[in-house]
């Protein structure tokens, strides 16, 4: 490995005001061997002097010439880095202090192409959520998990490690995906590598009223196109049933099940 063998990605706009935060818990990691790439994608509140007020080697901070989306910011992030291993992180999340402790030993195992681990998401008013679902047996989070990942989507992207040969392998994010990149992306890993997994939450997130998820129709239209994309895959796994009742209880439950019907009949043509 070379000098900075975890790369760790985080792209943002206008986040100013919640960015220090997230900054300062990769920054007080107890495995202190990475770099950290911010990308900040066209800001225009307060993020460059924000990033200024640190003075840490470890910080680069590039800035792209307009907001182009987080999955632009990200692939840029991962053209910059020069880790073998890579770590991505969200502006408005905070890892726990010993998170990349935890996970690099992961990747001692020669197999593993990428890793992940829980993460539990506020949800607000006193709830919360734990990503991947614990109901999961523990045996189906690791190794081949292509099949086990087309019936539930268990990784997000601030939960995900890879290494760079992965990356090199599958390439860059779909910059096409509004919403649901990350899942397209763990997908593509799970193909190709087999999966390690941390069982230990060691990221707290919140979900944010101005993220892409939050933006209903979108959501299931993208999870219409990625049906559509590995259509195949979900036949051959005996999974495309199990995917299409949950986009149609989660059309429900959002209120554009009426929307929703034109694309699941062109799922079901093609």
């Amino acid at each position: 490995m070379n000098n900075n063998p975890v790369s760790v990605i985080i792209p943002t706009y206008n986040r100013a005001y919640c960015l220090r935060d997230s900054i300062d818990s990769v920054l007080a990691q107890t495995y202190k061997d990475f770099e950290l790439i911010i990308v900040d994608d066209g800001s225009t509140d307060d993020t460059e002097e924000l990033i200024a007020s640190y003075d840490d080697p470890r910080i680069r901070y590039i800035v792209m010439e307009e907001n182009g989306g987080q999955s632009k910011a990200r692939n840029r992030g991962l053209q910059e880095s020069t880790g073998e291993l890579i770590a991505f992180h969200d502006s408005d999340d905070r890892w726990h202090a010993d998170k990349l402790e935890k996970m690099v030993p992961l990747f001692e195992k020669s197999e593993i192409g990428f890793a992940y681990h829980k993460l539990r998401y506020d949800l607000g008013e006193g709830r919360a959520a734990i990503l991947p679902d614990e109901r999961i047996p523990l045996a189906q989070k690791s190794g081949h998990i292509f099949a086990q990942l087309l019936y539930d989507n268990m990784i997000d992207m601030p939960a995900l490690m890879l290494r760079r040969r992965a990356y090199e392998t599958v390439g860059p994010l779909d910059e096409s995906l509004s919403c649901l990149e990350d899942y397209e992306y763990a997908l593509r890993l799970s193909m190709l590598f087999q999966a390690g997994f941390c069982d230990e939450i060691l990221l707290e997130s919140t979900m944010s009223a101005d993220g892409v998820s939050s933006k209903s129709f979108d959501y299931i239209r993208v999870s219409c196109e990625l049906v559509s994309r590995y259509k195949s895959e979900y036949i051959r796994t005996n999974t495309l049933n199990h995917r299409l009742e949950v986009i149609l209880t989660d059309s429900q439950r959002l209120g554009i099940l009426d929307q929703v019907g034109p694309l699941l009949e062109k799922i079901m043509v093609l």
